[in-house]
């Protein structure tokens, strides 16, 4: 059976059959499209010619910088997550075909993920968020740049959450929204005072005023809804016109929200169920950002931290 066909009959099933979340099919495309340009680098087209060793092969290959003859780089090391994040993918792929074409062997049956190293997230402090706010303008683009900022950081929206949310979705007399979140799991999430106008600023003064068939919140002066890419560029123009901190992300707002509340007393199974994480070991690493923020209070102004970082 050729890779090729393999590919696209997988990501036909888990398009049309099992229904993925577009980007859940778009990362797994993304893989899979790598995947098949170093076997076939490697002259194998076939899926019953891939063995053990030839996926590992890839793997390293994909730990590795690579260079042309010129020196150039034509391929960037990736890091501990988007290895173990190609190995998933080429876990269920693989699965798939086997359990569809029982013939067939499992190439990565006895592969698996490393435990990645873990980060601190990236966060706005108190300040440069009511400097970013106070930055926008009252032009169409920028109130409708605003109202998506609001949502970010008052609603600790995922960005595509931010893209995919519908007018249905929104209560703006009750001050809520229905998110529909990874796996299409709902939740309901409050809006404060400020997000809440900032929303409806955008709803009644410009969204209104675009026709569009679209029932998608966050639509261009085209009626067509806005991208994730747009979200992230639009970002990172602001933070570089502030001078902010250049690792800050569209994500880093969703850090600051659970950050924020957790620094406001919030207990951490209602930051969970506000962020939507299923378990609660992926809310848990905003805990550890409180206690380098403590540690680092600490070491700065108790008289004993500080005589013994001078000595």
């Amino acid at each position: 059976m050729k890779l090729t066909d393999a590919c696209q009959d997988y990501l036909h099933y888990i398009q049309a059959i099992d229904r993925k979340a577009e980007a859940t099919i778009a990362s797994y495309t993304n893989d899979l499209r790598q995947y098949v340009q170093y076997m076939q680098t490697c002259k194998i087209e076939e899926v019953e010619n891939i063995d053990y060793s030839h996926v590992q092969d890839f793997l390293e290959y994909l730990r590795q910088d690579h260079y042309d003859e010129k020196g150039q780089c034509i391929h960037k090391k990736k890091s501990s997550a988007s290895i173990n994040h190609m190995i998933t993918s080429l876990h269920v792929f693989h699965r798939y075909l086997s359990m569809t074409y029982p013939k067939l062997l499992n190439p990565v049956q006895n592969i698996r993920t490393k435990k990645a190293v873990q980060h601190l997230p990236v966060y706005f402090n108190m300040q440069d968020i009511e400097r970013l706010l106070d930055s926008f303008r009252d032009s169409d683009a920028e109130i409708m740049d605003k109202a998506i900022v609001e949502l970010l950081y008052g609603c600790g929206l995922r960005v595509s959450e931010c893209c995919s949310l519908m007018l249905q979705q929104v209560y703006l007399e009750q001050g809520f929204l229905r998110v529909i979140g990874k796996g299409n799991k709902e939740r309901m999430v409050p809006m404060h005072a400020r997000c809440k106008k900032a929303l409806e600023n955008y709803l009644t003064k410009v969204r209104k005023q675009r026709y569009a068939r679209s029932n998608f919140v966050f639509i261009n002066a085209k009626g067509q809804e806005i991208t994730r890419q747009y979200i992230h560029v639009m970002i990172k123009k602001r933070l570089l016109a502030l001078g902010l901190d250049e690792r800050l992300s569209a994500h880093s707002f969703r850090h600051s929200f659970a950050s924020h509340l957790l620094d406001g007393g919030a207990d951490l199974r209602v930051v969970q169920e506000l962020l939507g994480h299923s378990d609660i070991s992926t809310t848990q690493i905003y805990t550890h950002v409180q206690n380098k923020r403590l540690q680092s209070v600490y070491t700065s102004f108790h008289p004993r931290a500080k005589k013994h970082k001078e000595d």
